[in-house]
């Protein structure tokens, strides 16, 4: 998902009519689009939906933000930094927290995520 929301500003005179073409600039930022469902395929409302940062070897990942799942089970997150590790946690009731690293790439502009300078792990955990 590329793209970037701009915002302009005309006016209009009277008994005119304004045929508009917007270019958006690139943006390489990513986000994370799901779909959350129960055993049954059925979508899952109002489930939490959180967003952390892995940040190197066998540290503690860095809560970020957080979101509610719609009617539909659907949530968003993002903007997103790329070549970044991200997991996520999903709560609701009875359902079972899943963990997932998701790896996000390309970016230019500001995104939600920590900056780490500093990445002197092993091969290994970087797997």
């Amino acid at each position: 998902m590329s793209g970037r929301i701009s915002v302009c500003s005309l006016n209009t005179g009277e008994n005119e009519q304004i045929d508009a073409v917007f270019r958006l600039c690139k943006d390489k930022r990513c986000v994370i689009y799901g779909t959350v469902i129960d055993e049954f395929n059925a979508p899952v409302a109002d489930a939490v939906v959180k967003l952390l940062q892995v940040t190197g070897c066998n540290k503690t990942p860095i809560p970020l933000t957080h979101t509610f799942t719609d009617r539909y089970g659907q949530f968003l997150l993002g903007p997103l930094c790329p070549n970044k590790k991200y997991m996520l946690k999903i709560y609701k009731d009875n359902i079972t927290i899943r963990y997932e690293q998701l790896n996000a790439n390309s970016y230019e502009g500001k995104c939600i995520g920590v900056s780490t300078s500093n990445n002197n792990c092993n091969t290994e955990c970087n797997k």
